[in-house]
């Protein structure tokens, strides 16, 4: 069995890694330096930062743990600031610093979202406004329970003495938070902070060749990588998918099938990063996209380059016109304004629905639906497109169109497909390769001609083979058929005439 991997979603809902507990313990540690040292030369009518504060918000805004974990990372910090030399009120500390951490965290869980795409105001303007909330939390528990509880002052006489020392506070840490979460955000991610002079935007940048003109090209390097990867859904009592060694390279159409509960759900998962971003578990070996461990990239990182399609199309929806469905991506993606109409229009036509555009989606029939589903993934442009039973909903007709329409964009654009899919049939005839699952298991794997000659076996694991298979698959065995596997009616044909012949 492969080692147990510590992926970022675990070290959220589980506990936090040994990477972020340093980057807690340092920033704590830099905060108690910083308040000994720099905190008096800061100094505005009366008013100083404190370091304290803003150095445990930028942690917890940093490694985003579960609201109970900031509060002990708050805790920590009240009884740092019992150091003598930091001047701090006993006790007090411990229960203001306590709480403000914990509202730190409930903010943070509620401003971020694991995945989603950061613009500026996230990066910055947002650190900022929990720094200063966080502040403000912070600073008036301390005043009331030194002031009312302490002291006997009002409630009233408290927050009005209070307010300018609290608020002042809470700004000047808010100042501080946003000036250091860009440079702590590149240091972790192994970046420079800050460039000498700023590139031209792309959409200003002149282009040699117009995207059309530009040649596809594969890559010789493997685009999908797993490597003895096995998953666990918490609280499940066995691995979903177990030992899986895949590799599949650029521009392959890869079709999946198996019996129910076999594990090709999960198996996406992995391959768009739902698994381990979103699905807590106990995760074993690696996934690599584009050279990129699923554990390590972040999820939006991921889905720039791995587009997917879901079996509930209703529910991937989010406009109401189909031209606003596809501009949807493109703009929480930043595509550049100079790119988009031709983007729509070209995922458009190559999906065929280009007469769609100014649809209402309620209006559309399921295969409609589907195409615009995969439209508006499709003007992303993926790497790596993965379906999970596309045609499930769909007519004989309607499913044809749709995996004719994948095959000829995959072809033309060098794009990698893997589609689930139950109706082997269409995988047969349209994938380069069939990966057929079995309780969590990869059970045969290879071009279609040479899984379908398993026709017994994967009977008996619940899989239908085409009828042609089966007709040929028998005539073979009986000594009257000695050619390749047929896929087809017309292959099926051709092979009886050989037999009557």
């Amino acid at each position: 069995m492969a080692e147990l991997r510590n992926t970022s979603v675990q070290e959220q809902k589980n506990g936090l890694s040994v990477r972020d507990l340093i980057l807690v313990a340092v920033l704590l540690a830099a905060g108690a330096v910083l308040k000994l040292t720099v905190s008096s030369f800061l100094t505005f009518a009366g008013m100083k930062p404190n370091f304290m504060i803003a150095m445990y918000a930028l942690a917890i805004i940093l490694v985003r743990p579960k609201v109970f974990q900031a509060g002990i990372i708050g805790l920590i910090t009240g009884l740092i600031s019992q150091i003598p030399m930091l001047n701090a009120t006993p006790l007090v500390n411990i229960a203001s610093e306590t709480l403000g951490a914990v509202v730190c965290g409930v903010l943070v869980a509620a401003l971020f979202k694991a995945g989603s795409k950061e613009g500026a105001a996230q990066k910055i303007a947002i650190p900022a406004v929990i720094a200063f909330l966080t502040t403000v939390v912070s600073g008036y528990t301390f005043a009331l329970i030194v002031g009312c509880a302490m002291n006997g002052l009002g409630v009233g006489v408290c927050l009005a003495t209070y307010a300018v020392m609290v608020f002042g506070t809470a700004a000047m840490n808010a100042v501080v938070v946003a000036v250091l979460i860009p440079v702590l955000r590149s240091v972790l991610d192994g970046k420079t902070p800050y460039a000498v002079k700023a590139a031209p935007a792309e959409e200003d940048q002149p282009q040699s060749q117009s995207e059309e003109q530009q040649a596809v090209v594969v890559s010789d390097k493997p685009i999908v990588e797993m490597r003895d990867f096995s998953f666990r859904y918490r609280g499940g009592s066995a691995e979903t998918v177990k030992n899986i060694d895949l590799t599949i390279m650029p521009g392959t159409f890869v079709g999946v099938t198996g019996p129910a509960g076999s594990g090709k759900s999960t198996l996406t998962y992995a391959l768009n990063g739902i698994i381990p971003h979103c699905y807590p578990g106990s995760f074993y070996g690696a996934v690599r996209i584009d050279g990129h461990d699923t554990c390590e990239a972040s999820l939006t990182d991921i889905s720039q380059i791995v587009g997917s399609v879901c079996q509930d199309i209703d529910s991937q929806m989010v406009s109401s016109v189909v031209e606003d469905e596809i501009l949807y991506g493109l703009e929480n993606f930043k595509v550049p304004k100079n790119q988009v109409e031709a983007r729509i229009t070209e995922a458009l036509e190559d999906m065929g629905i280009a007469d769609l555009r100014h649809r209402a989606i309620a209006g559309l029939s399921g295969g409609q639906k589907q195409k615009v589903a995969i439209a508006s993934i499709l003007a992303l442009r993926p790497k790596v497109l993965v379906l999970d039973e596309p045609t499930a909903e769909l007519d004989p007709a309607s499913s044809l169109g749709v995996f004719r329409l994948l095959r000829k964009y995959a072809q033309q654009h060098g794009t990698t497909v893997i589609v689930v899919e139950q109706k082997i049939a269409l995988l047969s005839d349209f994938a380069d390769t069939l990966l057929i699952m079995e309780d969590g298991c990869i059970r045969f794997m290879g071009a279609p001609e040479e899984v379908l000659q398993h026709s017994d076996e994967l009977l008996a694991m619940g899989v239908n083979c085409p009828r042609a298979t089966t007709l040929t698959n028998i005539l073979r065995e009986k000594g009257y058929y000695h050619g390749p596997v047929c896929r087809n009616v017309d292959q099926a044909v051709a092979a009886c005439k050989e037999v009557l012949a």
